[in-house]
């Protein structure tokens, strides 16, 4: 393999580990910070991603609007699921997991009845390639990273420096003791899975561009997706932006030296190992209790 092949390889895996970052973000809120298994998370990608489809390609309004909206949809659509269906299931893992289940067969069924088999694709709202020496990458994938850093940036400053997100934390660590200081868990509780949802709304917008979007969008996503949070922590944004990183460039070179099979094997086995010598992940956050 030339340098030149290996340098594009490198810098295709960097982009690509932004979208798996923006993918992952609200899992990271919901698993790591609720303790619930949202295994609906890639259909509200693919919610997302049909909701910039009709906002910004079929209704010609600026593609920022349909990020706006897509995220505002997701987050109120988040509070509702979190009031009616989650709320009754904390500490249920089991019960989680089929609720959940059955969130994403009605999420992916409703796509299917009301907005048909048809694939739909959104176009590249920057159609510029950039080109650095021999390196090619389009433009609309340093958008993406940009988005990707923005939404990671947003999520810290919203989990560290306010109010409401130190309460998450609090409860996070310790529920009884939050509860006992007049806090209003459930009200935290909703707020935290509605945010989650919103984030995976927002990213669904955003890779809309640079996939196809239908009804099963969210399969493809969703062993990579949890694959990537469990591997950096379940409660820690820094260990996602690094396991997405490490996947991502592992998958980009050694598909470059065999094929995308080959790859996919060799991650996910590096992933059980991680995960076998560092279970938490790898960074660790208090758990809530």
């Amino acid at each position: 393999m030339s340098p030149s092949m290996l340098l594009q390889l490198l810098v295709s895996g960097l982009a690509s580990s932004f979208v798996l970052l923006l993918t992952s973000l609200g899992l990271v809120i919901i698993l790591g910070y609720m303790k619930v298994v949202n295994l609906a998370h890639t259909e509200m990608l693919m919610s997302g991603a049909f909701i910039c489809y009709y906002v910004y390609q079929a209704a010609g309004l600026p593609f920022i609007v349909a990020l706006l909206v897509a995220f505002a949809v997701s987050f109120l659509f988040g509070a509702l699921v979190e009031r009616l269906i989650i709320c009754h299931f904390y500490g249920k893992m089991s019960e989680t997991l089929l609720a959940t289940y059955a969130l994403s067969i009605l999420l992916k069924q409703a796509a299917l009845l009301l907005l048909g088999k048809n694939y739909k694709k959104v176009d590249y709202p920057v159609k510029t390639v950039f080109q650095w020496g021999p390196v090619y990458l389009e433009s609309y994938k340093l958008v993406v990273a940009g988005l990707a850093i923005l939404s990671l940036l947003l999520t810290l400053l919203f989990i560290y420096k306010t109010k409401t997100g130190r309460m998450i934390r609090a409860a996070m660590q310790n529920r009884s003791m939050t509860e006992s200081l007049g806090i209003n868990t459930k009200k935290i509780d909703t707020i935290t899975f509605a945010y989650g949802m919103g984030l995976a709304g927002l990213a669904g917008a955003i890779i809309a561009p640079l996939s196809t979007v239908t009804y099963t969008l969210g399969e493809s996503w969703l062993t990579n997706t949890f694959m990537n949070v469990v591997m950096g922590g379940v409660s820690s944004l820094f260990g996602t932006f690094a396991s997405s990183v490490l996947i991502q460039e592992s998958v980009s070179v050694i598909s470059g030296l065999s094929n995308s099979v080959t790859a996919q094997i060799i991650v996910l086995l590096v992933v059980i190992v991680v995960v076998r010598l560092k279970p938490d992940g790898l960074f660790t956050a208090k758990e809530r209790r």
